[in-house]
Formats: structure tokens, C-alpha cells, sequence
């Protein structure tokens, strides 16, 4: 600090002179203390904030939404919003074309506020997705690989029961407590030498008891025999559980009929986390500052509960009547759900707090309208291979097969298990959220207008798309961005290294400000009013998100002296997988070079499995042994996976001979063109 500076602390009047001082206070200390107005629109909601407040935060700290695959740190483009009014300091990016720029738009994470605004959230970002709930769930296509026998009739063994049961009366020569006699008529009932019953379920047994003489109905957890509930009257209902997957990027709940497995309702939505990052690492970042991993337990609680009362609503069920919930999800979103801190998780040597968390109430965990449910979890194996994959494996029955088979859930992460009923190796590939539209300029989820199959005319080089619910095109979601890489590589578009061919007559392909790309459809043609195009950085997004993925099959599979062409089954699991071109898949060098009547699409198997396991204790014990069995690898510190994936950064593969079909395909589209 220098003597003036010093000084003006001491002596602020006397020394440097009033008017230095005054101005020094004011413009130095009383500006840093400064409040900026935010007027959002179209929403219309306001909040003030200090001087240099990131943008992007100041939406998130109004309670609005806004979309961040990167969780806010300018890799992903998603979060543009434009500046209507006033000033903020931001920075370039590549993703805002300069007259985008002269406009007002910016990247909402790259800006500080430094100036009363009014910001625009464009409404393109409140369009809703169309959610995967699962084999089960209405509207469902048959699965191949699963028998229809499951699929109309799970295997139902109720673990949660509930019975009468007479306790004798106390009188002066039998004076043992209430608890005492009704454990003793328990026993007697059901044959259980010793019942736990909860502090909560012992404040109601007095007067649950004598308002019916001494008889009452209770709710029995028969895998660690603990009483849920107890009530004087004879209820005729029936009892309901609910089954929960907590995905990265969507929350899916299923409402059961635990006595004949019925699944009554189903609800979906987004996981509001979206908008603290897209990807798990981005999640464990945000939970680690101030705050963080309450705030993104409470807007995922707040979305389970809106399921829940959804659920409640159209079914007309009692919220007493539902007596479990079981709740599956990958480790990260597990942690966030039971606010348990997942910051070691993405620390070497990436270990979780827990891979399955204690039995508890709803309540405890902040669970409204069914207070007293018992809330178990499925178990995870390790810190990227979560009670998700447990779920999936169960579903598919690959536990109980001989047949060599391979599970791949695709994702923001790609988890992949190999084995059979023998034995089970796995490990987690981070693909990032690349197939689901983010670090994509024109990439979106399945939304209604997401372009999901992409054609190209090899004559003129135009595109012919379908879209999602057949209407004008929004943007890209993953099924079509395998699609459009495939395609570009199999009619001359793009070269090994995904760089355009720009000799060859494409007329839609263009140069803007020294970026390449191609248009899939022009501004006129599309629902936003601006071109839907893919370009080289897009590309390069893709590329390395396909070579994670078969740098983790090919790497898990050499591991145990095995390759691609011993596998007898492949099955497919997650939202991208429903409408996944096999065929390209496989063109790109995503998915093995074998037959494709080996591959079984599933759909959402964490949701599948959590209601398998919900209805019968059997499965869930199942469950829990299998977790156990599988053996986990590390990927991250493996060098042969990081050599793998370098030569994955080429299409299909650096070494054509692990994808024989592909390179007798690419001859055959060769001499087409010089014919």
C-alpha cells in the first residue's frame, strides 16, 4: 500500500484534505456496496444485486430457469440471453456471431452485472422434453431380450404387509406395557421373535389401541421387521409404493399397487439440477460452494414431491396408503438427494460417502404428502457405476444368463457392464452431455421439433430430416446428431478427422467468421426462425464424446482377454437409445462393428428396476448381491483407455480393421460416387 493510500485510512481528513477523502469513501467503498436493478422479461420478475454478480447466477437467484450443460463456464452456449437495457461487462465467445453481439445477446455465465439491466430469456428454453419412462410405462414399444411374461406380470412378493392384531388388555395383575403386549401379540401373529418399532409409530400405539379395544391394523417392513404404521381402524385399502429414478437430466416416478404389481400412474419431468450443470462433475463443483448441495437438494425434492402430488391427485389414493418408495439413481444424484456431500467422489481415488444409503422415512429426507412411506435406495457399485446401473442390470436379467452380454447405459455418462450370470466387470466412460444436444450449437433434448433421423441426398448434399412429433425442426437432440455424423462421413461430407470436404459442390455448406458448417435446415424452413446447422466444433464435441464410449467398451472388454466379437448380446439403456440409428452408431465408431440383431434397445431400466425391486423383497436382496459381484475399473488412471480413445478421435477408428463392415460399406459408397 502506498503512503497516500495509507495515509487517506489514518488520517482521511486532516492529512489528504476533505474532498480526496469523501471522494475516495464514495466512489471506492460505498460503490462496492452498490445494488443493481434486474428486470427480467418476459417473466416480469426483478431481484437487485452487487456490483460484478455473474448473470447467469443473478437468474438462477431469482428462481428462474435457464439452460447450462457446463455449469456455467462458457463451454456449452446454451445459456444466451440478451441485454435489453443497460450495460454488462462480458467477455467474447465463440458461440454469438458479432451481429448477435451488436444486438445485446451474451453468454449469461461470462457476463457481470455492473449496471441497472433489463434481460431477456429467450423462450425457446422452457420447451418441454419428451421423457423415456421406461418399458413399463404407457405407450411403450416390446423390448427384445425381455419376456413378455415380465412385462405383464412382475414377479410379486410383498415386503411390506399389513395385518390385524389383537393385544390383550392390561389390567392390575397384568401390568406389562403396551409395547410389551403388542410386541408379544406380534409374535404370536406372525411368528417374528422381535419387531422394531420406531419412536414415531410408539407415540401413536396408546391411543391407536384403545380406540378399538385393543385391536388394530399395522404395517410391517418383513426385511428388517419394523413397524411403519399402526391405526385402529380396519382399512380395506390397499397398500402403494412409488418407484423413483433420479436421473442427471430427468425424474421419473411410477405410483404401484404393491399386491398385484398394477403400475396406476406415471409422471415425468426435468431434473431441475439441469440448471446448476448439465453433467454430475459440474453438479459436485456447484455443491461444494456455499450453499450449493442444499440448494440442489431442495429443487430435486421439490420436483419429487410435484410427481408426488401429481400421482396423489388423478389416482385418488390415500397418502397413509403409501407405505414405500424406491429411489435409484447414480451416485452423484444419490448424494444430492439425501444432501450427502459428493466432493470426494470426483477426488482421486473417487470414492463414494455411501453406495446405498440407510432405510429411512420420507419424511426424514423431506418428502411431503407421504410422511410415514419407508425409503429404500438402490445400491450402487462404486463412484460411476451407481444404483442406476444395479436397476438396468436387473431389468435386463443379464444376471441370470449365460449368454456373454454387454450393458451400456447412454448418457451424460456412459456405464458399461460386461458378464454374465458368472461374473460382472464395470467402468464409467464420461461422454458428456454432447449426445444429449449440449456443446452443440443447434443441439437439443428430445423436445417436440428435435430432429432425431437425418437423410442426405448424395447428389445435391440436402438434408431430409424427421422430427420429433412431426412439426418444424428446433434443433438436433442426440439420435440425430449420430445420425447427421454418420451420414456427412458416408456421403463424402466430412473426412476421417470430421473436417469438411469443401470442394465438392456442397452448396450448403459456409464459412462464418472462420468456422465451418453445414445447414440441415435453412432459417425460413425452422420453428425458431434461425438456420439449424452443424459445424466443425460441434463435430469435434461429438467425435470426442463416440470415442469415450468404444474406448470404454473395447478397454473393459481386453481387460477380461475378451473382444467385441464374443458378445452375444448388447443391451441398450437411456432416453438416446429409443430412437438410435444402430446402423450409424456403429458407422461413427460409437457401438462394436457385430451383427445387429445382437443389440436390445430397453429404455429407462433404472426406473425399471427400482419398481422390480419395489415389489419384491426377493429382487431387492437380488439386487443388492449383485452390486456386490460386480468388480469396478477405474478408467481415468487406465493408459490403455486413454490410447483408445486417441485413436477414437477418427471415424470410425484409427485402425479400420475393428470396424470390417464399415470400411465394405465406405467402398461401395465410393464407387456409387464415381459411377
Amino acid at each position: 500500500m502506498s503512503l497516500s493510500s495509507s495515509l487517506l485510512f489514518i488520517y482521511p481528513y486532516n492529512i489528504i484534505g476533505k474532498s480526496i477523502a469523501v471522494d475516495y469513501y464514495f466512489n471506492y467503498i460505498m460503490g462496492s456496496r452498490k445494488k443493481y436493478h434486474i428486470n427480467f422479461l418476459p417473466s416480469g420478475k426483478n431481484i437487485e444485486v452487487s456490483k460484478n454478480h455473474n448473470l447467469r447466477q443473478s437468474i438462477l437467484d431469482c428462481g428462474l430457469e435457464i439452460e447450462s450443460s457446463c455449469g456455467g463456464v462458457g463451454t456449452c452456449g446454451r445459456c444466451v440471453v440478451q441485454v435489453k437495457k443497460g450495460r454488462v461487462d462480458t467477455k467474447e465467445t465463440r458461440f454469438l456471431s458479432p451481429n448477435e453481439q451488436k444486438k445485446g445477446f451474451v453468454l449469461s455465465c461470462l457476463s457481470r452485472v455492473i449496471d441497472d439491466i433489463e434481460v431477456y430469456i429467450p423462450e425457446q428454453k422452457k420447451v418441454r422434453a419428451i421423457i423415456d419412462k421406461g418399458k413399463l410405462a404407457e405407450g411403450s414399444k416390446v423390448y427384445a431380450g425381455v419376456s413378455s411374461q415380465e412385462q405383464e406380470k412382475p414377479e410379486v412378493e410383498p415386503w411390506v404387509k399389513k395385518f390385524t392384531v389383537e393385544v390383550k388388555k392390561p389390567s392390575l395383575s397384568y401390568g406389562t406395557s403396551d409395547l410389551f403386549r403388542f410386541k408379544k401379540a406380534v409374535r404370536e401373529k406372525l411368528g417374528i421373535e422381535e419387531v422394531t418399532v420406531p419412536i414415531d409409530v410408539l407415540k401413536k400405539l396408546p391411543t391407536e389401541l384403545r380406540k378399538n379395544d385393543w385391536e388394530a391394523t399395522a404395517v410391517i417392513e418383513s426385511n428388517k421387521n419394523v413397524i411403519i404404521d399402526i391405526y385402529s381402524q380396519k382399512r380395506p385399502n390397499r397398500l402403494y409404493g412409488l418407484a423413483l429414478d433420479i436421473g442427471t437430466t430427468t425424474l421419473v416416478m411410477y405410483l404401484v399397487d404393491l399386491e398385484d404389481g398394477k403400475i396406476l400412474g406415471s409422471e415425468s419431468e426435468y431434473n431441475p439440477q439441469i440448471r446448476f450443470g448439465e453433467d454430475i462433475i459440474n453438479r459436485i463443483v456447484y455443491a461444494n460452494r456455499e450453499g450449493g448441495l442444499k440448494k440442489l437438494k431442495e429443487v430435486v425434492t421439490d420436483s419429487v414431491n410435484n410427481l408426488i402430488w401429481r400421482l396423489l391427485l388423478v389416482s385418488k389414493v390415500e397418502p397413509d396408503d403409501i407405505v414405500s418408495v424406491m429411489v435409484s439413481g447414480n451416485s452423484t444424484m444419490m448424494h444430492l438427494f439425501y444432501e450427502v456431500c459428493p466432493k470426494y467422489i470426483r477426488e482421486e481415488p473417487y470414492v463414494t460417502v455411501a453406495n446405498r444409503f440407510s432405510d429411512c422415512k420420507a419424511q426424514d429426507i423431506g418428502l411431503k404428502h407421504i410422511r410415514n412411506a419407508y425409503t429404500y435406495s438402490m445400491q450402487g457399485v462404486a463412484s460411476y457405476l451407481g444404483g442406476d446401473i444395479t436397476s438396468g442390470i436387473l431389468a435386463t436379467g443379464m444376471n441370470h444368463e449365460q449368454d456373454l452380454a454387454l450393458f451400456i447405459d447412454l448418457g451424460t455418462n456412459g456405464e458399461l457392464v460386461v458378464g454374465n450370470c458368472e461374473w460382472m466387470m464395470g467402468c464409467s466412460c464420461s461422454a458428456g452431455p454432447a449426445f444429449e444436444g449440449g456443446g452443440v450449437k443447434c443441439g437439443i433434448r428430445a423436445i417436440d421439433g428435435a430432429i432425431e433421423k437425418v437423410y442426405i441426398d448424395q447428389d445435391t448434399f440436402r438434408c431430409q430430416v424427421s422430427t420429433i412429433g412431426g412439426s418444424r425442426a428446433r434443433g438436433i437432440c442426440g439420435s440425430g446428431l449420430i445420425d447427421i455424423i454418420g451420414e456427412m462421413y458416408l456421403k463424402g461430407v466430412i473426412d476421417r478427422k470430421g473436417r469438411f470436404h469443401r470442394d465438392i459442390g456442397n452448396r450448403y455448406l459456409k464459412e462464418e467468421d472462420g468456422n465451418w458448417r453445414y445447414t440441415l435446415i435453412e432459417a425460413s424452413d425452422s420453428a425458431t426462425g434461425s438456420e439449424i446447422y452443424i459445424s466443425e466444433v460441434d463435430i469435434d464435441n461429438l467425435m470426442r464424446a463416440k470415442a469415450a464410449v468404444y474406448a470404454g467398451i473395447k478397454t473393459l472388454l481386453e481387460e477380461v482377454d475378451l473382444s467385441v466379437y464374443d458378445l452375444e448380446k448388447v443391451y441398450i439403456a437411456g432416453g438416446l437409445g429409443k430412437n438410435l440409428n444402430i446402423g450409424n452408431a456403429i458407422v461413427i465408431g460409437m457401438l462394436p462393428d457385430i451383427n445387429i440383431d445382437r443389440y436390445f434397445f430397453m429404455g429407462n431400466t433404472s426406473i425399471t428396476g427400482a419398481y422390480i425391486s419395489l415389489l419384491s423383497g426377493k429382487k431387492y436382496r437380488q439386487s443388492i448381491a449383485l452390486a456386490e459381484a460386480i468388480t469396478y475399473m477405474e478408467l481415468s488412471v487406465n493408459m490403455k483407455f486413454m490410447d483408445r480413445y486417441v485413436a477414437g478421435l477418427f471415424l470410425p477408428y484409427t485402425d479400420l480393421k475393428d470396424f470390417p463392415t464399415v470400411e465394405e460399406l465406405l467402398f461401395e459408397m465410393d464407387d456409387k460416387r464415381k459411377k
